[in-house]
């Protein structure tokens, strides 16, 4: 049982760097015209994302921890909202963009802090330089000079995904026990 969850997490690890740096990918390749329907598919998708996780909370067991992704996915649906509904999309999603960054920064942290350094593995120090850099890049979006214009912004939140991307596929390889497989 315990390793068919370990698998799951592992799988869900991997088809989670793939769609960041697909989304990126698009990100980057978006011709200025069609971003205002990359925004509307952005937020029809958090808002997809957010019913997903309140029928995953439904279905499941009531732990303290579903409770806190309940309220995740309500502050995702919310989000969602606020992009497909307010007039100054730009700043919502850099943002939105801009708080996931710092997030998987962090959890990126902890997770090298307390898997990859209690290992012993030899690298668990590149793994927190490159969080740290992820941090950086999500604080940069809170406060950047791209607000003004969409496409620069676009192009920025896409290469910064794509990294993130490159960090959480680092992160996979330093933390899992990829040599007993």
């Amino acid at each position: 049982m315990l390793f068919e969850e370990l698998g799951k997490l592992k799988r869900s690890s991997i088809m989670t760097a793939i769609l960041l740096g697909v989304f990126a990918i698009i990100m980057l390749m978006c011709p200025a015209r069609y971003i205002d329907a990359l925004v509307s598919v952005l937020g029809y998708g958090m808002i997809v994302l957010a019913a997903v996780l309140i029928l995953q909370f439904l279905s499941g067991k009531k732990s303290l921890i579903n409770y806190i992704r309940l309220c995740g996915a309500l502050i995702i649906a919310l989000l969602g909202l606020a992009v497909l509904i307010l007039d100054n999309i730009v700043l919502v999603i850099g943002v939105v963009f801009g708080v996931a960054l710092i997030a998987d920064g962090i959890i990126s942290i902890i997770n090298a802090w307390m898997y990859a350094r209690r290992a012993q593995r030899k690298g668990w120090w590149v793994l927190v330089l490159l969080s740290a850099l992820l941090i950086v890049a999500g604080l940069v979006l809170l406060v950047n000079p791209w607000w003004g214009d969409p496409k620069k912004l676009f192009n920025a939140i896409g290469v910064m995904l794509l990294f993130s991307s490159l960090v959480s596929i680092v992160r996979l390889f330093m933390i899992w026990p990829i040599k007993g497989e």
